[in-house]
C-alpha cells in the first residue's frame, strides 16, 4: 500500500506520476536507491509504503546535483518538470534537503541544510534548490563535514519536493527518552521556529502506556487524545522500520489529521528530561493570555482600546493561585458568564446593570488584574440613556484618560469613574441631554440615600443574625465523614451563599462607603476650597478611630482583659478564623489551624494594650475634634449637607470592616472541604489551589489527568515573582512586559500617596514583613529595634488583618498595594498610625533607615556618612 492509496488531497484522486529521469516518486524507491535520492527521501519513501502518512510528493536524484555542479544552472527541462507537479501539490511546497550524509545511525547531520518554504509563484523551485546545492559546497558545511570525517565532494545532494501542509500544529518526536519514553514538543502552526530553535512551544513525555507523565504549556495548547494515540503509534512503528533505532519525528497535524514530515535515528541519547517552564516562558506565555484577552474584549465590547489594572485588588490578593482568584471572582465579580455579588447587590441599589459588567477578574502573570472597562460597567447608573452609550461615551472616555496617564487607572472608582456629576460636568459631555441625565443622577443619589438610612438597621437586625446561623450551623457539618460528592455539595453550598448573601452585603457596605467617600472629599474641596491634597488629609483624619468595626471590637476585647490567658481565649474565639496569609486566598492556612501564629497575634495586641486602647482614643478624640472645627468653618446651614455625607461614610467603611470580619470565617470553612476533597482524591493538600472552582467536578472525574494541569500551574506560579507586573497594564505595554531586574536599585527618595495621617519620623529602621516568612520573626526585629531607642517603619506589599499587632507596635507604615480607602489605609487609620501606600516594598529593606513623612507622602533613605 502506497501513501497516494491512503491519503487522497486532490479532486482527481490520482498519484503523482514523475516524467523525468531525475525524479521519483515515493513508491519508486527502494534500499538500493540511497545512494541516489539520499537518507530523508529513502526514510519518507519506506514510510509512504507502509502506510505511513506522509505529505505527497517526489524526490530528486543527486544526478540534478552533478547537474548544476557541472553547468552552473538547474537542468530546465527538470525545472518544467517540478513546476507541473508542484501545481499538482496545490502550489505550496517544502524544498527539502536528502543528502547521502544525512539522516544515518551516526550522524544526523539535522539542521545543517535548510529547508526552503514555497508560499507564493514569485519563489521559484529552481532558486531553491540552486540554493540547497550551493550550501552543501559551502565553507561553513565544509567545517561541519570534517569534523564527521566528510569531504564535500563525497556528498550526493538529493532533495525532496512535498507539499507544504498547513499545518495547526506541528512539531518534533524522539522515542526512547529517559528509558521507553516519547518526548513531544510542538507548536501552533509551521514547525519552523520549532526545528530552528526559535520557539520551544509545548512538551510532554509520554510512556509506554500513551498516559503524559510530565508536561510544559501542554494545558494550554493540548493535542487531542487521538492525535497523542496516532503519535505514540507511529513511532512505535516507525522504530521498527528503522531496526529498532531511537527516531527523531518531524510532524504536523492539519485538520485533525497526522502526517510524518521526515524520520532521522536519533544520535544522541536523551536520558534526563525534566519538562519545566523558565520564567522566560513563563512571560511569554502571560503575553499571549493578555493578547488574548483584549482582543475578545474589543470583540465583546467594541472598545477601541482595553486596560487592565490590579489597584485594589492586589492588595487584598498579592500573589493569588488558581481558587485564591477563582473563588473571588466566582463571588464577586462574577466568572463564566454567571453574575457574582457586585452585580447582585449593586442592581437591587437600583444600579441598572448590564452583562458587560460581569466576568471583569483575571489572573494575569501571578496577580488579579481587572477589567476597567467592564469595571467601569458595574458603576453605571442610568446615565446616559443606554448602556450602549455609556460604553461609547463615558467608558471610553475613561479608557483614554488612563491610555494617556496610567495612574488614573490605580483605585478608578476614587476619582476617575464620573459617579457624583454635577450638572455643568454632564453639560461638557452631553450638551442637551444634560438636564435629563443629571435629574437621572439625582433620583438615583436619593436612591442611595435611601439605602444609607436602612441598610445598617437591616443588617443589624436580619442579615448578621442570618449569617451567624448559617456559620454555626455549616461548622458542625462533620467534613471527615462525607462522600467526595457531599464534599463538592458543601463546597459550593459556601460558595453559593457567599455569592448571593454574604458578599453581597459587603458590596453594600463598600458601595455605600466608596460612594460616600468620594462624595465627602468633593465635598470638602467644593465648600471649604481646599486642594485635593487637602481633602485627602482631612478625609484621613475624619475617618480614623471609627467605631463599628468588628474587627477594631475584636482586638479591643483581647487588649481589655486582665491575663494573656484570658485574651488568647478570646483570640481563639473572635480571631481563630483570620488568615496566617491574606484574608482573601483561601490557600493559607487560618489561625485556628496554627496555635504558635494565634499566640504571636495576641501577644502582640496584649502586649501593647494600653497603647493600642489609648491610641484608638486619641484617634476618636482627634477626629471628634475636626468634626467641630469643620462644621463650624462651614455654618450651620450646610451642616445638615455635611453630616449626611459624613456619618455615612463612617458608618458604612466600618460595616464593610464587619461584614469582611464574618464573611472571611465562610471562607474557613470552605478551606477546609477543600483539603478534604484534595485529600479523598489522592492529592498533595496544596494541589486543589491550582484549581478554579468550577473545575472541581472535572478534577473529581478526571484526577490523574487533570495532575497535568496543577503541575503546570505551579510551575507558572513558581515562576511568577520573577515577571515585572505594572499596576496598569495597555495595550501598547504588553510588548514592554519584563523579567524582573536583578540588580539592586537604591532609590534615594520615594513618592508615595497618602493612606493615614501621622508624625514625621526623621531617622527611622525598616521591617519589611516580606522578608519575613514568620510574623512572630518579624515581632522580634520590631521588639529589637524599640529596645535599642528606634522608631519603627512597617513596610509590606500587602497587609491584611494578621498583621495588626505588628501595626500596634510599629511607628509608622508603608504599604505597596493600598489606597486611601483600602482596608490596609482602614487598619492604619483605626490604629493611629502614619502610613504611606504606592511605594515599591523591594525598595525598603530590613535594617535600613529612612525618614518617614506622610504629610508630604515622602520617604527618603538616611545616607550613612
Amino acid at each position: 500500500m502506497n501513501n497516494y492509496e491512503t491519503i487522497n488531497y486532490y479532486e482527481q484522486g490520482e498519484p503523482l506520476v514523475a516524467d523525468h529521469p531525475f525524479v521519483k516518486t515515493f513508491n519508486q524507491i527502494s534500499d538500493r536507491d540511497r545512494a541516489v535520492v539520499g537518507g530523508k527521501a529513502l526514510h519518507l519513501a519506506t514510510m509512504a509504503n507502509h502506510g505511513i502518512a506522509v505529505p505527497e510528493g517526489v524526490c530528486i536524484s543527486a544526478s540534478a546535483h552533478d547537474y548544476y555542479l557541472q553547468n552552473g544552472v538547474i537542468d530546465p527541462s527538470l525545472v518544467g518538470e517540478l513546476e507541473a507537479i508542484r501545481s499538482s501539490l496545490g502550489g505550496q511546497i517544502a524544498v527539502r534537503s536528502s543528502a547521502t550524509c544525512e539522516d544515518g545511525a551516526d550522524v544526523s547531520m539535522a539542521g545543517v541544510f535548510d529547508t526552503h518554504y514555497l508560499f507564493d509563484e514569485d519563489q521559484e523551485v529552481s532558486s531553491a534548490m540552486a540554493a540547497i546545492y550551493d550550501q552543501s559546497r559551502s565553507a561553513d558545511v565544509a567545517d561541519l563535514l570534517s569534523l564527521h570525517g566528510y569531504e564535500p565532494d563525497q556528498v550526493k545532494m538529493g532533495l525532496v519536493v512535498q507539499r507544504l501542509v498547513p499545518a495547526d500544529k506541528s512539531g518534533v518526536l524522539y522515542t526512547d527518552v529517559a528509558g521507553d519514553n516519547v518526548l513531544v514538543q510542538y507548536v501552533d502552526g509551521f514547525g519552523a521556529e520549532l526545528v530552528d530553535g526559535v520557539k520551544e512551544g509545548s512538551s510532554i513525555l509520554v510512556n509506554q502506556a500513551g498516559a503524559i507523565t510530565q508536561s510544559k504549556g501542554f494545558t494550554t495548547n493540548p493535542l487531542t487524545a487521538e492525535n497523542l494515540e496516532q503519535l505514540n503509534a507511529n513511532a512505535q512503528t516507525i522504530k521498527q522500520l528503522f531496526g529498532g533505532l531511537p527516531q527523531d519525528i518531524e510532524f504536523a497535524i492539519e485538520d485533525g489529521r497526522l502526517q510524518i514530515l521526515q524520520a532521522r535515528p536519533l544520535t544522541a541519547e536523551l536520558s534526563d528530561v525534566e519538562l519545566c517552564e523558565t520564567p522566560a516562558e513563563t512571560l511569554t506565555a502571560v503575553k499571549s493570555q493578555i493578547t488574548a484577552l483584549v482582543q475578545a474584549e474589543k470583540d465583546e465590547l467594541s472598545s477601541e482600546s482595553v486596560t487592565f489594572s490590579d489597584s485594589n485588588f492586589s492588595e487584598i490578593m498579592p500573589r493569588p493561585k488558581e481558587m485564591d482568584i477563582g473563588i473571588f471572582a466566582y463571588i464577586f465579580t462574577g466568572s463564566d458568564g454567571v453574575a457574582g455579588a457586585i452585580q447582585i447587590g449593586r442592581k437591587q441599589m437600583n444600579y441598572p446593570l448590564g452583562d458587560q459588567s460581569v466576568g471583569f477578574m483575571h489572573l494575569i502573570g501571578g496577580k488579579p488584574y481587572f477589567s476597567l472597562a467592564r469595571d467601569a460597567h458595574t458603576f453605571y447608573a442610568g446615565y446616559p440613556a443606554s448602556i450602549e452609550e455609556y460604553n461609547k461615551s463615558l467608558v471610553a472616555e475613561y479608557l483614554n484618560a488612563v491610555e494617556d496617564d496610567p495612574s488614573k487607572g490605580e483605585y478608578p472608582e476614587m476619582g476617575l469613574y464620573l459617579q457624583d456629576p454635577t450638572l455643568e460636568q454632564l453639560q461638557e459631555r452631553f450638551g442637551d441631554q444634560a438636564d435629563a441625565y443629571y435629574a437621572t443622577y439625582l433620583r438615583f443619589r436619593d436612591s442611595l440615600a435611601g439605602h444609607a438610612d436602612t441598610f445598617l438597621g437591616d443588617y443589624q437586625t436580619i442579615h448578621l443574625p442570618a449569617e451567624v446561623n448559617y456559620l454555626e450551623s455549616m461548622a458542625k457539618v462533620p467534613l471527615q465523614e462525607l462522600s467526595n460528592d457531599e464534599l463538592q455539595n458543601y463546597i459550593f453550598d459556601v460558595l453559593e451563599h457567599l455569592r448571593n448573601e454574604s458578599c453581597v452585603n459587603f458590596v453594600k457596605a463598600a458601595r455605600l462607603g466608596f460612594y460616600y467617600s468620594q462624595r465627602l472629599q468633593s465635598y470638602l474641596q467644593e465648600e471649604m476650597a481646599v486642594t485635593p491634597d487637602q481633602a485627602e488629609d482631612l478625609f484621613s483624619k475624619l475617618t480614623q478611630g471609627l467605631n463599628g468595626s468588628a474587627i477594631t471590637d475584636a482586638n479591643l476585647a483581647i487588649a481589655n482583659v486582665s491575663s494573656f490567658e484570658e485574651a488568647l481565649a478570646i483570640g481563639r474565639d473572635q480571631v481563630g478564623h483570620y488568615s496566617t496569609g491574606e484574608m482573601l486566598e483561601i490557600r493559607h492556612p487560618r489561625l485556628s489551624e496554627d496555635e504558635e501564629n494565634l499566640k504571636t497575634y495576641v501577644e502582640g495586641i496584649y502586649q501593647n494594650k494600653d497603647l493600642y486602647i489609648g491610641e484608638f482614643a486619641k484617634q476618636q478624640h482627634a477626629r471628634l475634634v475636626l468634626e467641630k472645627e469643620v462644621r463650624d468653618k462651614l455654618g450651620a446651614e450646610k451642616t445638615a449637607d455635611f453630616d449626611q455625607i459624613l456619618t455615612a461614610t463612617q458608618t458604612y467603611m466600618a460595616l464593610r470592616e464587619t461584614v469582611k470580619y464574618y464573611f472571611v470565617a465562610e471562607y474557613g470553612l470552605a478551606r477546609k472541604a477543600l483539603l478534604e476533597l484534595s485529600s479523598g482524591l489522592g492529592l498533595e493538600p496544596d494541589a486543589i489551589f491550582s484549581v478554579y472552582p468550577r473545575e472541581i467536578p472535572q478534577l473529581a472525574t478526571s484526577t490523574a489527568s487533570f495532575r497535568l494541569t496543577i503541575n503546570e500551574r505551579q510551575q507558572a506560579f513558581a515562576n511568577y515573582p520573577e515577571l515585572e507586573m505594572p499596576a496598569v497594564i495597555r495595550e501598547v505595554d504588553i510588548a514592554n512586559l519584563e523579567l524582573t531586574s536583578d540588580k539592586d536599585e537604591l532609590v534615594r527618595e520615594m513618592a508615595g500617596k497618602l493612606l493615614a495621617q501621622g508624625a514625621l519620623i526623621a531617622n527611622g529602621v525598616i521591617v519589611n514583613i516580606d522578608d519575613y516568612d514568620d510574623p512572630k520573626a518579624a515581632m522580634e526585629t520590631i521588639e529589637k529595634a524599640k529596645a535599642e531607642g528606634s522608631q519603627v517603619i512597617l513596610v509590606a506589599s500587602q497587609m491584611n488583618l494578621s498583621h495588626d499587632p505588628l501595626i500596634v507596635a510599629a511607628d509608622g507604615i508603608v504599604i505597596e498595594n493600598a489606597g486611601l480607602v483600602s482596608h490596609g489605609a482602614q487598619r492604619a487609620r483605626e490604629l493611629g498610625r502614619g502610613a504611606i501606600g504606592g511605594v515599591k516594598s523591594k525598595h525598603l529593606k530590613t535594617g535600613e533607615r529612612v525618614s518617614f513623612d506622610p504629610a508630604n507622602r515622602k520617604i527618603i533613605r538616611v545616607m550613612e556618612d
